[in-house]
């Protein structure tokens, strides 16, 4: 996956399924094995539930609506592409972080972990809607992030390189026209999946 000076050279489509098929198996991995081998509940507290903390002082749908878009968007969406500014052995570092997104939401719903709802109440068909329109959609939103921002790595980092090599400068940095659309998608997702949450949230 790496050309000469470190370049990304495979196109945004061909990134994001290699990235979200990935996401999809690790997260059924991480889901099964929440659900078989630890207890209800293990993943409660956890950081990924910040958000939840955020919206709780909330007075109108629409404040936790931009709250957790805040949250969603300004947060990890910005984590997501931003953290491909370094790369790991050329390896941009937003790969990592789509594997922790993947293990981490795997264990929270295998677990049933979630703050604001038991998955018990709904059956399975509910459930899986619910699921794939706002968790599933948020994923989906946080690869194509880091889809679309794979090449922009500015330092290389190894263990001999502990401090980085300098592997491009910040006005060398170019999105293609295909990966500004593929941000300005995921940016979109995440206002319907936050829009989705907020009414789930105030219908539970």
């Amino acid at each position: 996956m790496q050309g000469q000076r470190g370049e990304i050279r495979e196109n945004v489509l061909k990134r994001f399924l290699w990235l979200f098929g990935l996401h999809s198996l690790l997260h059924m991995i991480s889901f099964l094995a929440g659900y078989y081998l630890l207890p209800e509940g293990f993943m409660r507290g956890s950081p990924q539930f910040a958000v939840g903390s955020l919206t709780a002082s909330a007075n109108s749908f629409w404040e936790e609506f931009a709250l957790t878009l805040l949250f969603n968007l300004g947060v990890v969406f910005s984590i997501c592409a931003l953290s491909n500014l370094q790369r790991m052995y050329g390896m941009p570092a937003g790969y990592f972080v789509n594997v922790l997104l993947a293990v981490t939401s795997g264990l929270v719903s295998g677990t049933n972990s979630f703050a604001a709802s038991d998955l018990r109440q709904f059956n399975a068909l509910d459930g899986a809607a619910l699921g794939m329109s706002i968790g599933g959609i948020e994923m989906t939103a946080y690869v194509l992030a880091i889809s679309a921002t794979a090449g922009i790595g500015i330092y290389d980092y190894t263990l001999r390189e502990w401090k980085g090599i300098k592997i491009k400068n910040w006005r060398e940095i170019r999105l293609s026209g295909t990966e500004i659309f593929c941000l300005c998608l995921g940016v979109l997702l995440l206002v319907v999946a936050a829009y989705r949450e907020t009414v789930m949230a105030l219908n539970v």
